[in-house]
This record gives C-alpha cells, sequence and structure tokens, in this order.
C-alpha cells in the first residue's frame, strides 16, 4: 500500500494485516554531492517501491524523509518511528545508503548509492530485485520473531 488516500483508509480498516511501514530515508546536499544522493535516493525509491509491490497487502510505503545532516535525520526518524509505532505499526524500517545511521538505534537496512541510469534496464533491475529481496528478508526475519 502506498501513502494515498485510498491506501491509507484501507490500512486503517485492515491495520491487523497492514502492520510494517516502510520509510525511504534520503540525504538532501546542494553541492558537489548532490549527484551522489542523487543515485541514493533512485535506488531507494527503486528498493522502497519494489518491497511495497511485493508486499502490498502487509507493508504501508512512506513518502520519503529528507534530511540535510544526519544528527537531524536521525530525530527525524525517531519521531516517524515513535509516532507509527504508537498508531499501530507493529514494524517500522527505514531504507537508506547512509552508513552514518548505524551509529543511531534505528531499524534500518541500508543499499549502496549506485548509479542505477548508467546501467542498462536489465541490470538495474536485478540490482533493484536483488536489494528488494534483502529488504524483504530483513521483514520476514522480524516478522517471525513477532
Amino acid at each position: 500500500m502506498r501513502f494515498d488516500s485510498i491506501d491509507a483508509r484501507k490500512s486503517l480498516t485492515e491495520r491487523q494485516y497492514v502492520d510494517t511501514l516502510v520509510v525511504p530515508l534520503v540525504e538532501l546536499a546542494f553541492d558537489e554531492e548532490m549527484v551522489r544522493k542523487a543515485e541514493g535516493n533512485e535506488v531507494i525509491q527503486a528498493v522502497a517501491l519494489e518491497t511495497e509491490r511485493q508486499l502490498s497487502g502487509r507493508t504501508m510505503l512512506c513518502p520519503t524523509l529528507s534530511y540535510v545532516d544526519v544528527e537531524t535525520g536521525s530525530l527525524l526518524a525517531e519521531t516517524v518511528l515513535e509516532k507509527a509505532t504508537a498508531s499501530g505499526f507493529s514494524h517500522v524500517l527505514f531504507i537508506s545508503s547512509d552508513v552514518r545511521f548505524k551509529a543511531f538505534d534505528l531499524p534500518i537496512i541500508f543499499v549502496p548509492p549506485l548509479a542505477l541510469k548508467g546501467m542498462s534496464g536489465e541490470q538495474s533491475h536485478t540490482m533493484v530485485q536483488n536489494f528488494a529481496t534483502q529488504v524483504i528478508t530483513e521483514l520476514s526475519a522480524r516478522w517471525m520473531a513477532t
């Protein structure tokens, strides 16, 4: 499910099934790092969309959280985690390419910032599938643990 009015309404009435929130977490940059951050965003968005597509009856895809420094990003993520959990989501998983988040206690999976647009369609599709499989495996492990 996606964060739109129809799916949001549906997720509220089916919360016992839609218990997982997937949250893309993307750093913004406006200098020479902008291209690398944009590449990271492309991978994160593609993986998040593929994960939602494969698990649409169980997950809600949150709009992207954007931040300009890791401390602000961690505070934003912690707030989203707290609010989502309080509202009934049993599981929250962030997807990021920023390994600095390892210093924070967040449920997060990392994907590398790859230049998908520089790859062939088949290569980029395979990469996204592989990363989505990692996310799905992580979510499955969390579901099994509860």
